[in-house]
């Protein structure tokens, strides 16, 4: 792309492949360092399953290997035709599922979510711009294309009314980004549902040149406009029709994406950082007092609906921003203990102040 543009853009890899693409137990000593510091620094923020092994103990060492260079990951998306993909509910779309099977030879959820996964991807997708808000058909239909995202449209509605009753498209019916799921083996996650949307179709819209109409003006304008969330579906590396890697117009659509972050109209992170923040919107317990002129907020906890009760770590409450009346008369205090870094916000476009935990950006590893 010649200059970057300094977007917080997350990747995901797998540890085995007999397809000749990259994994992490078939590179180098230096890929493998690599792909251990870009862990490290967030920018690769998802395990895109194993990949082609139904090995408990290749999983097994696997998981060491992460864990001995200081590696977690708390991010799970199931990958086709893989027989370690978790949740059988949507496996008509990748073949096997057997990861969360404990008689199976490639049942690992156990030591998965020990390991520290808490989010999963397992097949939910949809071609509605902004999750977490009303669901809107009007951002699927798209009048240059009429026919084409009329069907679209009509498939949306499909999984809504499924998702009256069909547990796999509940995600799609509330059009929320997130809700608990329950594992064949009892163990649970936060299932995540994620965006794509193409007038030839999704697997067409997840490719280096179909990321242009992912992230179109029009698609922006729609996700700023209804206050949501998007986790983008997309691979950059499926683009053997073209030089150079990226597309000319996905590189126009990237560099529009960064202006509207620069300029704080959208905020542009990894999956897992928009996951854990979305996660700690939703699940935060907290109080606001006014007491002798000044107004003291504490957090109290998350009501996790997996884990309970508990205490988040100030990092798990990157972003989260209250309302207040004086921004200068304010004191936050996860508990007892003061959090004493905090943004000021001026007034918003509802006219009122706000303080914020701030944001920390990721560091891009030097490698």
């Amino acid at each position: 792309m010649g200059n970057g543009i300094g977007l917080e853009i997350g990747n995901s890899f797998f540890f085995y492949n007999q397809k000749n693409e990259f994994s992490y137990f078939d590179q180098d000593d230096r890929a493998k360092q690599i792909t251990q510091s870009m862990i490290q620094s967030g920018y690769i923020d998802c395990l895109h399953s194993y990949g082609d092994t139904d090995d408990r103990d290749e999983i097994a060492r696997a998981l060491d290997s992460l864990e001995s260079s200081n590696c977690r990951l708390e991010v799970w998306i199931n990958h086709f035709g893989v027989s370690n993909d978790i949740c059988k509910k949507f496996e008509y779309m990748f073949l096997h599922c057997e990861g969360d099977n404990p008689q199976a030879s490639a049942y690992h959820t156990d030591l998965t979510l020990a390991h520290g996964i808490r989010f999963a991807w397992v097949g939910a997708t949809t071609r509605i711009v902004g999750q977490t808000s009303r669901p809107k058909l009007a951002t699927v239909f798209d009048p240059r294309y009429p026919v084409a995202s009329t069907g679209n449209v009509m498939k949306e509605v499909r999984k809504q009314i499924l998702g009256r009753n069909d547990e796999r498209f509940a995600l799609h019916r509330s059009n929320d980004l997130l809700r608990p799921l329950t594992l064949a083996d009892g163990g649970q996650v936060h299932e995540f549902i994620r965006y794509c949307n193409h007038p030839e179709g999704v697997p067409i819209g997840a490719t280096s040149r179909g990321l242009a109409y992912v992230i179109s003006k029009r698609n922006l304008a729609n996700l700023i406009s209804r206050e949501g969330y998007m986790i983008a579906y997309a691979h950059l590396g499926k683009n053997e029709d073209r030089t150079p890697v990226i597309a000319p117009e996905s590189q126009a659509a990237l560099r529009h994406l960064a202006r509207l972050n620069e300029q704080g109209e959208i905020y542009v992170s990894t999956t897992a950082k928009i996951l854990k923040y979305k996660f700690a919107h939703q699940a935060i317990v907290a109080t606001q007092v006014l007491r002798d002129g000044r107004e003291k907020i504490t957090i109290h906890g998350f009501d996790d609906p997996i884990e309970g009760k508990r205490v988040p770590s100030i990092e798990e409450l990157q972003g989260i921003t209250f309302y207040v009346d004086d921004s200068h008369q304010t004191d936050v205090f996860l508990g007892t203990q003061q959090i004493k870094e905090l943004q000021l916000n001026p007034a918003d476009k509802t006219g009122r102040l706000s303080v914020t935990i701030p944001l920390h950006s990721l560091c891009f590893p030097d490698v």
